[in-house]
């Protein structure tokens, strides 16, 4: 069963990687733009979780609504927690690359360590401190590609990667609440809906910008469908066999998949500065898991 349990937390891992590079081809050969790719994943995930939600238990799926409070941290997780973590995450990789902008919010976790931290008023400890400084170091040399003179030049996208983190962070802390009284689908499915009809404003889903070709169509699929929806259920489906924090330090798969498919489909190339940057920020994370 714990085997089953870690295959699941793995490919789970894994198709949120394919999803992001997926989402790297639209922006890079079918010129879509990150905000109307966001628009129309949480709207089309959504229903689609909504309807899982609806199916197991119909009475559950509006109940969030009858609460006043539970409604306003509904909105709340939606707009700086769903919507957020989308966009963040896709605009990162429309001005830098998959690999980039998924290790970089990988450090989200430490924003996690230091909002407890912070609640708890108690510094962190000396080795979390010892942690952060080298998952700094490391994102520090994967942004400026080795050459550390330079990072400001691409400060956009290390800016939105940092955004994404800490949008991670706020969606994994906010909505424990919620998820422990409501459940997973009907949370995670409202939030999408919601979310993307503030994605909506920004960049309505009819006003397409990109080539729609049956390709981008299969990678818009592979986005919606196999990165979101299947991968979030399959995600859920590991927490039956293993236990939560096993499941998150599995995700490390996720950025290393990443930074493979991105050599494999885009061609980059990596120096051994960059790749020490690779190992600093995973290997910290992975310790800092165990830890916390």
């Amino acid at each position: 069963m714990k085997t089953r349990g870690i295959l699941s937390a793995c490919t789970a891992a894994s198709l949120w990687a394919i999803s992001g590079v997926s989402g790297q081809l639209l922006f890079e050969q079918f010129h879509f733009s990150a905000s109307w790719l966001v628009a129309t994943r949480l709207l089309l995930a959504g229903i689609i979780l909504l309807v899982i939600a609806f199916v197991r238990n119909k009475y559950q799926v509006f109940q969030p609504f009858k609460d006043k409070k539970d409604f306003f941290d509904l909105l709340a997780f939606s707009i700086l927690g769903m919507f957020l973590v989308q966009f963040t995450y896709f605009k990162t990789i429309e001005l830098s690359n998959a690999s980039f902008a998924t290790i970089v919010q990988y450090t989200g976790p430490f924003f996690v360590v230091l909002y407890e931290s912070l609640k708890a008023k108690k510094m962190p400890s000396f080795v979390t401190l010892f942690l952060m400084g080298i998952t700094l170091f490391g994102v520090i040399l994967i942004a400026s590609k080795g050459e550390i003179l330079t990072v400001f030049t691409s400060r956009d996208s290390l800016v939105w990667g940092i955004g994404s983190a800490i949008a991670l962070a706020f969606y994994s802390i906010q909505p424990r609440n919620l998820l422990r009284k409501y459940g997973s689908f009907t949370i995670v499915g409202w939030g999408m809906v919601l979310g993307s009809v503030v994605a909506n404003c920004f960049h309505p889903i009819w006003q397409v910008d990109g080539m729609i070709t049956r390709e981008s169509f299969v990678q818009l699929l592979i986005v919606v469908l196999f990165g979101t929806a299947i991968a979030y259920l399959i995600y859920l489906s590991s927490l039956k066999f293993i236990s939560a924090s096993l499941a998150s330090i599995l995700t490390a798969f996720e950025p290393i998949l990443a930074t493979v498919l991105s050599v494999l489909f885009f061609h980059l190339t990596f120096s051994w500065l960059e790749i020490i940057g690779f190992i600093c920020v995973l290997g910290s994370i992975l310790v800092l898991q165990k830890r916390v």
